[in-house]
């Protein structure tokens, strides 16, 4: 199993936020109307942002990788480009094997105003398994997520670290998929849960997992590669100990 990241670059294009309001463009239709080429201009004109610049990692099975950056230094943006939200603008990604539903904003997924036993339900069938298959986990994933004694409540009652429980325990106990994107999420929430979650993890053979963290501990004790950010650029990639090193002197830069 391989995941495989070369000469990865994204660009973000954006517009005045002119471009984007109805009446705002009414009325510079009105102002520049006998001034085209104006028009044209400001109707046009665009800035773009290089969101990810010359990304190249490579991964082999069993690697678990800690992704870390200040805030803005394109982590989430990799994960939802590995994972095919985002198309590059450059370079590739190639993937042998399929990938889980990427655990960045598990709540984005949930129906909230359904008990937690439907939306198990819901989930499952998103990654694609039969009702039946789903119902015959369901004690296991509740009790995982420690949810048992909730299942009939709607989700909306939870607060947002029980909605992760839910969706983690769904996509690691009930899918079968080798490559997992983990954002920070996890990795700020309760430790307990953590620890149990990376255990999970950890037992499960021949799999890839990037977790995106601001934790240090979780990276030290859970990953065997570091990849560092900075404004979009890959600063290091390979020791844990010797990128927490520049990880820091990024922070004290």
């Amino acid at each position: 199993m391989e995941l495989e990241v070369k000469n990865l670059s994204l660009i973000y294009p954006l517009r005045s936020l002119d471009h984007y309001l109805f009446r705002a463009r009414i009325v510079s239709l009105f102002k520049n109307l006998f001034k085209k080429k104006k028009l044209k201009d400001n109707l046009n004109s665009k800035k773009n942002i290089l969101a990810l610049n010359n990304i190249n990692i490579k991964l082999q099975s069993n690697d678990r990788v800690g992704l870390i950056g200040l805030n803005g230094s394109g982590k989430s943006t990799l994960l939802s480009t590995l994972a095919g939200i985002y198309e590059p603008s450059s370079g590739h990604v190639k993937i042998d094997h399929n990938i889980s539903i990427p655990i960045i904003q598990p709540y984005a997924v949930c129906e909230p105003d359904d008990t937690i036993h439907n939306n198990i339900i819901f989930i499952g069938l998103l990654l694609g398994f039969k009702k039946e298959k789903i119902e015959s986990q369901m004690e296991e994933i509740l009790t995982f997520a420690e949810l048992k004694d909730y299942r009939n409540l709607p989700v909306a009652t939870l607060s947002q670290g029980m909605k992760f429980k839910m969706v983690f325990a769904v996509c690691f106990i009930l899918d079968g998929k080798k490559i997992y994107f983990i954002d920070e999420f996890f990795t700020t929430g309760d430790e307990k849960f953590q620890n149990k979650g990376f255990e999970y993890i950890n037992k499960k053979t021949e799999c890839i997992i990037i977790v995106c963290s601001h934790n240090r501990r979780v990276i030290e004790k859970f990953c065997n590669k570091i990849l560092v950010l900075d404004k979009g650029e890959q600063i290091f990639y390979g020791d844990i100990n010797k990128g927490l090193d520049i990880y820091n002197k990024i922070i004290n830069s």
